[in-house]
């Protein structure tokens, strides 16, 4: 790992202050996740430290189900199994780490209370392990009280996000993605328990399919996909140094998307064919508002080479990308075409929502670590930059087996190449074992 102490720079500072210590250099693209209310390393550690164990587990996962996702076996309780390691164990477990360490910084003020977080976290983290094992097992009481756990824990999370909310002064476009978001995530954890109930008692008969789409599309539009523009309209010009840019298209992403989901949950009984085009209409126009935002911040960049963590975040767009072309062909056949409909949460699960999200560790824990371990040391003694804290080499090979894997998968799903799906799993595996492997060795740094 490359260690190796950034040069002194020429001193710029005012007439008064002392010059940067030799050694030091300020952590350009990372400062500005800094704030004086931000909670200590510990709250969103705990929370990266956990959803870094999903992602191990849902990549395992991954391998093991690849070939009934080739097939679009997507109803197996083996595969709803992995997908909820990676959206309520890898995804959403990192979006509560993130906000804890965000909100003081864009909303300036701090979660409302780090007591209900830790609570919210230890009853989230083993029941979503209980629930996956009923899941796997079969078993009902196991699947339910696992579910009791982590939804209580959702809702504790909600509601300390939404009491956090509600003390913003300025209600800025990441204040309202994040209002969006929040309903959404209350809303995904009825239809969960809704979905986890019909399990032993189906109640639901055949609508089951449907309301299972409905499920995925508000937790993955609603509460996901609002909190990535949300905190994307923050994050990425920061990174990026990118200045300029028209922001009307992230606007029109959280209207649309929020507008899509809403109809959704207030029509999800009565679905006409005309009511889904329409919402798959607002829904992909809010994606594609999300992308045109996301390019005109790569365009107006002043940083013109791109560090892992934002290479893993652009492979992201082309999931998202994959996915839309997709939906088409989901909306008009259904669940009679099992591969597309598969191939599409593969996609936009994989392919986009996990890569942004592993792109963003390599931004966020590295700076993190920097800002609580050698930031109090500036100006006292000689500091390693962020950039150093690991090996960007290594990086670049888990950006390539991340990328590549995820575009494997979705391709053999699509054509039922079941073949070639376990090798392509495997290649995201590793990937996520040496992305998951850095994040260890980061947090492992202290000044020497």
């Amino acid at each position: 790992m490359n260690t190796e102490l950034a040069p002194q720079p020429r001193s710029t500072s005012r007439e008064g202050s002392p010059p940067p210590a030799p050694g030091f250099t300020a952590p350009i693209g990372g400062a500005g996740l800094m704030g004086g209310t931000t909670p200590s390393l510990r709250l969103p550690g705990h929370a990266f430290a956990a959803a870094l164990g999903f992602w191990l587990l849902g990549a395992a996962g991954l391998v093991w189900v690849a070939p009934d996702l080739a097939q679009g076996l997507f109803p197996l309780p083996r595969v709803a199994a992995v997908t909820h390691l990676f959206t309520l164990g890898w995804i959403t477990t990192t979006i509560q780490g993130a906000l804890y360490q965000f909100l003081p910084v864009a909303l300036q003020v701090p979660i409302r209370s780090e007591r209900v977080a830790y609570l919210s976290s230890a009853l989230y983290v083993p029941g979503l392990l209980l629930f996956l094992a009923g899941l796997l097992s079969l078993n009902h009481p196991v699947l339910l009280t696992g579910a009791t756990l982590f939804g209580t824990g959702l809702l504790l999370f909600v509601g300390n996000l939404a009491a956090t909310l509600r003390r913003c002064e300025q209600r800025t476009l990441t204040w309202w993605a994040l209002v969006g978001a929040a309903t959404s995530l209350l809303a995904t954890v009825v239809l969960g328990v809704s979905l986890a109930g019909n399990l032993g008692m189906g109640y639901l008969g055949e609508n089951r399919f449907l309301a299972l789409g409905v499920h995925i599309h508000v937790a993955a539009a609603g509460w996901i996909g609002l909190v990535m523009v949300g905190v994307a309209h923050r994050l990425l010009p920061m990174f990026l140094l990118s200045h300029g840019a028209s922001e009307w298209p992230g606007r029109f992403a959280v209207g649309l998307i929020g507008a899509g989901v809403a109809v959704l949950l207030a029509f999800h009984h009565q679905l006409t064919l005309g009511l889904k085009c329409a919402i798959a209409l607002l829904l992909m126009g809010g994606v594609g508002s999300f992308l045109v935002q996301a390019a005109l911040f790569f365009r107006y960049r002043k940083k013109p080479a791109l560090d892992p963590g934002l290479r893993l975040a652009a492979f992201a767009f082309l999931g998202f990308i994959s996915a839309v072309a997709i939906a088409p062909f989901v909306l008009t056949l259904g669940f009679s075409a099992p591969r597309a409909a598969t191939a599409y949460a593969v996609s936009l699960i994989l392919g986009g929502f996990s890569l942004f999200v592993a792109g963003h560790y390599y931004k966020i824990v590295p700076f993190l670590v920097w800002l609580h371990r050698f930031g109090p040391l500036v100006g006292k003694r000689p500091v390693p930059r962020v950039a150093d804290l690991y090996s960007t080499r290594l990086a670049a090979v888990a950006v390539t087996l991340l990328a590549g894997g995820s575009a494997g998968l979705t391709l053999s799903t699509l054509l039922g190449a079941v073949e070639a799906a376990r090798p392509s799993a495997l290649a995201f595996a590793v990937g996520a074992a040496v992305l998951a492997l850095q994040m260890a060795m980061i947090a492992r740094r202290r000044p020497a």
